[in-house]
Formats: C-alpha cells, structure tokens, sequence
C-alpha cells in the first residue's frame, strides 16, 4: 500500500510539473492527490488515538504529525489558502501560486510516505556502502531524475537535446551555473521551478536530506550512519551530529527566506521580472546561497537594471560569502555569539566557546582572498564608470569568482591578467562543508602552512597555536595534484577535439566546472557532445571531490604486522 500510494503521487506530481493537463485531468489528480492525503490523516489519527504514551509518541514524530496538520489543511482550505497567498502576493501571476501549490501538495504525500518507508527501511543501513559510494549515487540518482523532468513537454518552451538536458540538469544538481542552452529562451515556469528544486536539493547535498529525515523522521540513526557523518561535517563531537543536520537545514531555508525578502524588497519599481517578482527573488536568492549562479534575467546580472544597483548586489554577495563560507564555521561562530551574549547577560561563569582553528583559517584565508581581488580587479580593469561603481564591481568579481559563476560584466571583455587572477580564484573556491565547490580555502591554508613550516626550519606545523597533523597536509596535497592533474587532462582532451578556441578560454571553462563556478567566456554553448559530457563529468566530479571519487572505491586501511625499512629518494 505504501508503495503503491508513493509511485501513484509521485507520477499525479510529474504529470503537473511535466505535461499540459486539461482540466478534466487536472481535477481528476486532485482528487487522488485529496484521497491519498486523507487516507494518511485518518491512519494517524488512529495512531494518536490508541497511544498509551502520547507525549513520548508526540515527541517521536512530531514533524510526521506537523506534516499530517498540514495536509488537513490542505483538505478543507486549500480554496482559501491560494486567496489568501493571491492577496499577499498580488505580483505573482495565479498559474505559478497554483503550480506552486499543487506541487506543495504533492510534495507532502511523498514526504509523509518517505517518512513510513525510512523506519521500516532497514536495507540502507545493512549494505556496505562507504560514504563517498552514497554521496556519488545519490548525486547520479539525482542528476538522472532531473534530466527526465526537463525533458518533459512542459518543462521547456523550445526543443532540448538530451546532452543539453543532461547538461544542465548536472550544472543545477552540482550548483555549477554553467549552460549549453539560454534558460530564459528555452525553460518555462515548470521548467525553472525544476532548475530551483535541483538547485537547492544539489547545494546541501542529497546525503544531508537523507539523514536529515532519517534522523528527525525516522526514529534516529544507527552509529554506523553517524560515523558516516562526522567526517562529512567535519564535527569532531559524534553526538552533535543531530544538532549539525539541523542548523544545516533550518539555517539554510532562513538565510534563503531572509535574502528573497531582501530581493523582493530592493527591486521593487525597477521593472525587474514584473508579475513574477516573487519567484524572481526566491530563485536567486536559493540561486546566489547554493552558490549556483543561475538567473531568470537573459544576460543574467549583466543586464542594465541590476548590473549597478548595489541593494541588490549586496545581497547576492551576502548570500554567496554565507554558502561559501561552511556550515562548520557558521555554526562555531553562531556558538561563540551566543555564549558570549550569555556571559554578558547572565554575569556568571559559563564555559567559554571558543573560535576553531578550523574557522580562524577560513576566515584568514577567505579575507585575503576577497581583498586581494578586490584590489586586483580594481587595479587591472579599465574604469569607465565612476570609483565608487569601479569599486563595486571589483568586489563583485572577486566574490562571485569563488564559485557563484554570476557576472555583471562579460567575461569576454576582461583583460587576460584578470582572467587569470580569476581563474585563480576559482581554483581555490570556497570552504570545505558548505554549497562551494574548488579545492577549498583550507586546502590552500594548509599548503602555504607547511611551505612556512619549511621556510623556517620548523619540525611541526602550526597554526593559531595549535599543531596541523601530518595527514591533513598529505591530504591537501593529493587534493591539490589530482585537480591540477585533471584540469591538465581535460584542457589537454578539450584542446584536441576543438582547436579552433583558445587554450585560455578552454582553461578558463574547465577549471570553471571543476571548481563548480559557472562563469563562462561563451566556449561552453559552441561544444559538441563530446565536450559537453566532458564537462558533465568534469563538473560532477568537481561537486562530488576528485579525493571522495577515488576513495569511494579504495581498499579498506588494513594494519600489516610489519614495516618496511626506510628509504630516502631524491626530489625537487
């Protein structure tokens, strides 16, 4: 039965998304998508009704009887309910408040059965699947589902070649932002509503969903699974692993709700996306936090009513530093604010929080970063407009380079040596845990550390008075060597199927989709097939991390009972 109502939502939710109903039809999945809902609120009623413990019951599935709350709701108000969101929302036009809602509906079907099948479901925790195994096919999974729905008769207004669907279902699902086609030419409302579920779904990781449910919604996890996490998170604290998955999410959807607001209100009488405002700013809002880049706007940030209006960019860049920066790091210094308003207000002694030298590097690294290019953008473009515009697009660039792949300028007209500095950039990308993709700030931290170790003759190294293991710096460098080695294979591959671009240009695509940017000197939508699923696969790679792809299929760390003599080799 759980399976039989899952397959029979999920296709009425496909069947809205994808294809034009008549209204025949449409009423018709209503009313299946109504019975399904009222069967799930029945049978929990009947489960609270025959509770000995009900507080405990409550307490265990609280969010499965929240999601039953709301699909009474949306039994006998749902009339109302779309008045009520058409009055407080007179911009958006009433097929996007129905399409929106409808999928709403849908959507809490298929999370209420997610729900029933995750505490039953005992098959994920029994195979032996190690960490990077799940999180590469769960993004293969996703990637593949998202190709199917903007294939859809509704999801497009102009035909999309597979390669083209399977490219830009992997851009969104690996928040890259690169695109073969012009989705303001080629997507429809459906269409981009797909864009933005597989942007927000790839920018937090299928992995982070599927344990958020099963530990919220389905009863806990095993240790096996919160082993899995601990090093996916970087949270040395094994019992805090539940406490992660909630500030990832819940921190995730209000920084998301708080910049569409912040959107909505800054391009308000612009004439920016007229009668769709609102989704305007959720899109790009979701867009600008994933770090994905995408835009509704045909020359994206580049066009002349948003290019300069710095309310707007402001927000972008607070959006992109907040998904680049890690979720370690937001939650540490989330913690460091709150403890220390505690000790102002309490004046008694409490346990201080401290800064993690794990967060005392992102935020030195990630400062030089964002002023350095800064200033070099600033001092290497031509300034045609006034200082305080020269200045805001230097920082513009020097934000969005570390892999948001928006631009208020073609990339085109950049001089080389900015090129290269962006290039740079987007090589390093944003920090480790969080929507960017590139090497990450830590890894580059930990390299210019140990060249420091070396320059002063010291026998550890440190850094914010504590000691940088040896395993970390030999994971930086095998980091650093297979990106490099890639990016050199790709070019090199790039180069010999198209060799009438420039070396420059191809670099600059593939350390682009390796790096998860998105920024575009226009070589990309000249591709043939060949160089576009070499992109695919350069930018899944790139989402997934080029480390997390070999050890997902590397032996288990066995212990020999014996070692080898030692032996020195000549380097450098």
């Amino acid at each position: 039965m759980l399976v039989l109502c899952g397959v029979v939502t999920l296709a009425c939710l496909v069947s809205i998304v994808g294809w034009a109903l008549s209204p025949a039809a449409g009423e018709w999945l209503r009313r299946i998508t109504r019975w399904v809902l009222a069967v799930f609120v029945v049978e929990e009623l009947v489960r609270v009704s025959i509770q000995d413990n009900l507080v405990a019951f409550l307490r265990a599935r609280w969010l499965e009887l929240t999601l039953a709350v709301l699909a009474t709701g949306e039994l006998f108000g749902h009339g109302p309910f779309l008045a009520w969101i058409g009055g407080l929302l007179p911009d958006v036009q009433a097929r996007t408040i129905t399409l929106f809602y409808l999928a709403g509906t849908q959507l809490t079907v298929i999370a209420l059965i997610g729900l029933r099948a995750l505490r039953g479901n005992r098959l994920l925790a029994s195979r032996k699947l190690t960490p990077g195994q799940l999180f590469m096919g769960s993004f293969v999974a996703l990637i593949l589902v998202g190709m199917l729905l903007l294939k859809t008769p509704q999801a497009t207004v102009q035909p999309l070649a597979w390669v083209d669907a399977l490219f830009l279902s992997t851009s969104a699902v690996c928040v890259t932002g690169l695109s073969t086609v012009d989705i303001t030419e080629v997507l429809s409302v459906q269409g981009r509503f797909i864009l933005l579920a597989l942007i927000q779904v790839g920018g937090l990781g299928v992995v982070t969903f599927t344990y958020f449910f099963a530990h919220f919604m389905a009863g806990g996890m095993g240790m096996r699974m919160q082993l899995q996490l601990k090093d996916f998170f970087s949270e040395e604290r094994l019992g805090q692993i539940g406490t992660v998955l909630g500030v990832v999410v819940s921190s995730t959807l209000a920084i998301e709700a708080l910049g569409a607001i912040a959107i909505h209100h800054a391009l308000q009488g612009t004439g920016v996306a007229d009668g769709e405002l609102a989704f305007f700013s959720i899109f790009h809002s979701v867009s600008a936090f994933c770090n994905a880049g995408f835009s509704t706007l045909p020359a994206g940030l580049a066009d002349a009513r948003v290019h300069l209006h710095a309310p707007f960019l402001v927000t972008i860049m607070l959006l992109i530093t907040l998904g680049g920066i890690g979720f370690p790091v937001m939650k540490n210094l989330g913690e460091v604010a709150v403890n220390r308003l505690s000790r102002t207000i309490h004046r008694r002694h409490v346990v201080r929080v401290r800064v993690t030298t794990h967060t005392k590097l992102v935020l030195l690294v990630s400062g030089v970063l964002l002023g350095g290019g800064t200033l070099l953008f600033w001092l290497l473009e031509p300034k045609p407009m006034g200082a305080g515009e020269a200045w805001l697009t230097a920082l513009f660039n020097s934000v969005t380079a570390r892999t948001a792949g928006f631009n208020t300028v073609s990339m085109s007209s950049l001089v080389p040596a900015s090129l290269v500095a962006m290039m740079f950039l987007m090589y390093v990308g944003g920090s480790p845990s969080s929507t960017a993709g590139g090497v990450k700030t830590t890894t580059v931290g930990v390299a210019i550390l140990g060249l420091r170790r070396l320059v002063q003759g010291r026998a550890d190294m440190e850094f914010g008075g504590r000691r940088i293991e040896q395993n970390v710096v030999t994971r930086a460098l095998i980091i650093l060597l297979l990106s490099l080695m890639w990016c050199t294979m790709v070019v090199g591959a790039l180069a010999a199927l198209y060799p009438k671009f420039s070396p420059m240009d191809l670099a600059f695509e593939t350390v682009s989709a390796l790096s998860t940017v998105g920024l575009s000197c226009g070589v990309v939508t000249d591709l043939g097939a060949p160089g576009k699923l070499l992109l695919v696969l350069t930018m899944f790679v790139g989402r997934v991390g080029l480390l997390t792809c070999v050890m997902a299929f590397a032996r288990e760390e066995s212990t020999q009972p014996y070692r080898l003599p030692e032996s020195n080799l000549i380097v450098g």
